[in-house]
């Protein structure tokens, strides 16, 4: 039987996210079973192998069997964040290495016995820390987004612009930030997107940045508004 389960882990300056899909490619339905309410278990890793994030680790799951089921081509989403925290601080920047697990133990009431499909592995990296945006929070789908957060720039003027990495939906616009320059000071913005000029496939970024004295971007940081599957 035909599914793909697949994971597209993206490094944000304050968070990884992490999504996860699992697609029935059959043209019948599929049902799989897990022997309790946790589906998945994602722990990451750094270059030495020390383990600095473990999803289930303080977390309860309900001990009875669980089903999911997919119709003809369906699939199912899970989305989950790690704050790059690790015992209350957060790890160095660098490489990492995120391993995803799907804990299905049955697929239309037969053991899955090859368990290499529901086990991932990728790369990932940690940005260094932003010094000018902090605390960015997205709302908002199709098109309609508010994006909020903290700034501090000397200069009290930054900007931004939205693209997908091929397209630019918004040119450069300037955000003017009243206060203290030498202080955090909070922000919103909205963002309007024709439905029809949005990707099918891919993700939409808005990104903030500074312009240094030579007006070349300095301490970008970009910000999901939302992916499309």
């Amino acid at each position: 039987m035909a599914y793909k389960f697949y994971v597209i882990p993206t490094s944000m300056p304050e968070q990884l996210t992490i999504e996860m899909f699992l697609k029935n490619e059959e043209d019948f339905p599929l049902h799989f079973e897990f022997p309790t309410s946790q589906f998945y278990e994602i722990k990451i890793f750094d270059t030495a192998g020390r383990e600095v994030y473990d999803y289930s680790k303080g977390r309860f799951f309900l001990q009875a069997f669980q089903t999911i089921s997919l119709k003809a081509h369906g699939s199912k989403k899970w989305l989950e964040t790690w704050d790059y925290h690790f015992m209350g601080k957060r790890v160095p920047a660098g490489e990492y290495t995120i391993q995803a697990v799907l804990r299905a133990a049955n697929l239309n009431g037969k053991p899955i016995t090859d368990r290499s499909k529901l086990t991932l592995t990728h790369k990932i990296y940690v940005p260094e820390e932003n010094a000018v945006f902090r605390n960015i929070r997205v709302s908002g789908a199709k098109g309609n987004y508010r994006v909020s957060g903290e700034v501090k720039s000397p200069s009290r003027v930054v900007y931004y612009s939205v693209e997908d990495g091929h397209r630019e939906f918004m040119r450069e616009q300037k955000l003017d930030v009243a206060g203290k320059g030498d202080q955090w000071r909070p922000f919103k913005v909205d963002i309007q997107i024709p439905a029809e000029k949005l990707p099918n496939h891919g993700g939409v970024f808005l990104n903030f940045y500074e312009k240094n004295a030579k007006g070349g971007r300095s301490n970008p940081y970009p910000a999901l508004l939302e992916r499309f599957e």
